[in-house]
């Protein structure tokens, strides 16, 4: 190792900075830099940490800070579905890396903070790296930096002569990438190498400080279409980012603990508190958000914003029926993106009134497909219109959607195919396959009416009359309360069974499931979680919820098995290791949880959502890489990882709370953060 003047006396050096917590197999309050009150969150030995945290904000790219001291994964020169594979060591201290040392590590999206030692070595070194995200404030967090402070502490005698060296992802042809910070020089900037000299003095410590830039704004989609990144507006190149962020530093780090300290203090369970502030890591893993540049581009100045269904697991650019769960932390904390987001689905609307399953794959932002999950898209669309102006309040906007809206549930009239008043599951899957089934459940085909789709459909009328209201539309109000009246005879007669409702009921055919379906009240979760009141009879929903307790709660230890049988046994539908039917999909099992929560269940809901955060944060150790669906049997990761869905969780104070969109956005925990993080 490069260091002159070690001495050989050891001692073991203490510091709050950047936390003075310590690895333990569950959530622990600690003291930590930024934060004026104790902190919670999970504190890993970094070599059993299976994904480290992702630094980068809206649409920027990001690099992953390993467990191992090590840069992992990124896609800050646009390698986003699937990102690049990098796995090399960044730092180098003399010639020793840190990936060589025992790490102790704290995520708390978007910081990474981590303390080394080494086995032979007078020297330890504590780092905090973190990327400017910032709820509420969108252009500051589409800012492609990343920023670090490294600490070196001198456990010896004598004075250490340090040589640092910082190794960054190269950048390709036509992309840069600059590293500025006071004592770094660039040692080979093409190839992302820069470094440092440090004197750290006999029993002391010295910092070096900086920021890390990216910059390839020109991005081309997989239809070969070429596109601006809406950073593009704000910088010229990799300098004039990192020369940024650098200089505002200490700004966007106060800002970031005083979000965080928002939720933190707020009065949630340990485990809640710090699943909220690691949730939205998904934004950096999966959003792409680009510039308009020409006037011949349908989009607004706001430019458009969108989020993969997860550019590792299945590239799909808003997959509908994962953004009607995965939405909120966009919906809260950055309505003007939503707003592009659902007017880019209005834009793809077709003749007949129907909205897109998405915009394209795997990265395509104009290639709309419309033949999946159709049975959900264009009402599920209807009810984020609902949510965007409970959210916003903006009588303009919502004038603007409004058409687009009544034509999208107008379109699903035509999918009753009996005239019951019920939307019917159309699935499209070929026996003996299984997909496309045409609902979120997508390898586990549903026949005639199911209590999901019907469910949702209901759910759509009473947001229907909703907006129609809101626009003083008498006319389609009552098309839409009539509607309701008789969709809702149709369901109580065709899927109540006395103690919960059926999966499906396929009234032709003279066939029906009686699987109980863990999310099977769908219907009163997306009315209660719109601020209107429910759709099925009050009795029926407490007896239904009864059920799920006792069966499919019952079924696990890691929250709701999705189907089981009337005995309480997971159910088997396609005989396979990632049936749907017998596993834990996170985003349906979070809806029904906040379901319990807002029929007065708090105590059942809360122990799902629980389970959940357990088995994806302590079980496999990754907060920063969530998977859609979990193996009923074990809670570990089965299907999908960096999903989209999981981010309903943001939607979960709002139950437990009681609170609408417009009081949890206005005065509730949502508006404390972004207050906190204000400038």
């Amino acid at each position: 190792m490069a260091l002159s003047g070690v001495g050989a006396g050891l001692r073991a050096a203490q510091s709050p900075w950047p936390f003075d917590g310590v690895p333990a197999a569950e959530w622990t309050q600690f003291r930590a830099a930024g934060f004026a009150d104790p902190v919670c969150g999970l504190v890993f030995h970094g070599a059993e940490l299976e994904s480290g945290v992702p630094l980068g904000g809206l649409s920027t790219g990001y690099m992953t800070l390993e467990g191992s001291g090590k840069i992992g994964f990124h896609s800050i020169f646009n390698d986003l579905a699937p990102p690049k594979k990098y796995f090399a060591d960044w730092l180098t201290i003399g010639n020793v890396p840190l990936s060589t040392a025992h790490i102790v590590y704290w995520g708390h999206y978007p910081v990474a903070d981590l303390k080394a030692h080494f086995d032979d070595l007078p020297l330890e070194v504590a780092i905090r790296a973190f990327t400017p995200f910032i709820p509420g404030d969108a252009a500051v967090s589409n800012t492609p930096a990343a920023l670090f402070e490294i600490e070196l502490r001198n456990t010896s005698g004598r004075m250490l002569n340090a040589r640092v060296d910082l190794q960054f992802p190269p950048p390709p042809q036509a992309a840069a990438l600059a590293v500025r910070g006071e004592n770094i020089v660039a040692r080979d900037a093409a190839q992302g190498l820069y470094g440092s000299q440090i004197a750290v003095p006999a029993n002391g410590s010295a910092r070096l400080r900086f920021a890390v830039g990216w910059y390839l704004p020109i991005w081309k989609d997989s239809g070969s279409e070429y596109h601006r990144h809406r950073y593009f507006q704000r910088f010229r190149d990799a300098a004039d980012v990192a020369e940024f962020a650098l200089r505002r530093r200490d700004e966007l780090l106060r800002r970031i603990c005083a979000w965080q300290a928002a939720v933190y203090a707020a009065d949630l369970p340990v485990w809640l508190r710090d699943a909220l502030v690691q949730t939205p890591y998904s934004l950096a893993k999966n959003s792409v958000w680009i510039a308009r540049t020409r006037k011949d581009e349908w989009w607004g100045e706001d430019g458009w914003f969108t989020h993969s269904e997860s550019h590792v697991a299945t590239p799909i650019v808003e997959t509908m029926v994962c953004r009607m769960h995965g939405h909120f932390p966009l919906l809260f904390f950055f309505p003007e993106l939503e707003a592009t987001t659902l007017d880019a689905f209005r834009h793809f609307q077709i003749g007949g009134g129907e909205i897109p399953f998405c915009f394209g794959q795997p990265t395509s932002m104009r290639d709309p497909r419309y033949h999946c999950q159709h049975p959900l898209n264009s009402g599920q669309y209807a009810q984020m219109v609902l949510q965007l102006y409970r959210r916003t309040g903006d009588r303009t906007q919502l004038a603007k959607f409004y058409h687009s809206a009544r034509r999208a549930i107008r379109y699903q009239y035509s999918l009753d195919d009996d005239g019951c008043g019920l939307v019917h599951d159309q699935s499209h899957a070929v026996p003996p396959g299984y997909w496309p089934a045409n609902q979120f459940y997508d390898i586990w085909p549903w026949q005639g009416t199911s209590a999901y789709v019907a469910g949702t459909w209901l759910a759509t009328l009473a947001c229907g009359k909703a907006l129609a209201l809101e626009m003083r539309d008498a006319a389609f109000a009552a098309e839409c309360e009539e509607r309701l009246a008789k969709a809702r005879q149709a369901y109580e007669r065709l899927l109540w069974n006395g103690a919960y409702y059926r999966l499906w009921n396929d009234a032709a055919a003279g066939k029906q499931s009686d699987v109980v379906l863990a999310n099977q009240l769908m219907a009163e979760w997306c009315t209660r979680v719109a601020g209107l009141g429910g759709v099925l009879p009050a009795g029926h929903v407490r007896t239904a919820l009864d059920t799920i307790e006792k069966l499919n709660l019952g079924a696990t230890s890691h929250g709701l098995i999705n189907g089981v049988t009337p005995d309480g046994k997971p159910f088997d539908a396609i005989h396979k290791a990632w049936d749907h039917s017998k596993n834990i999909f996170v985003g349906e099992n979070l809806c029904a949880a906040m379901t319990f929560l807002y029929h007065g269940r708090r105590g059942a809901g809360v122990e799902i959502a629980r389970r959940l955060v357990e088995a994806m944060s302590l079980r496999a150790r990754a907060p920063w890489n969530q998977r859609c669906l979990l193996y009923g049997e074990t809670g570990l990761p089965c299907w999908g990882d960096d999903y989209y869905s999981n981010m309903a969780l943001w939607a979960f104070p709002m139950a437990l709370a009681g609170e609408s969109i417009e009081s949890f956005t206005h005065s509730g925990l949502a508006a404390r953060v972004i207050r906190a993080g204000a400038a």
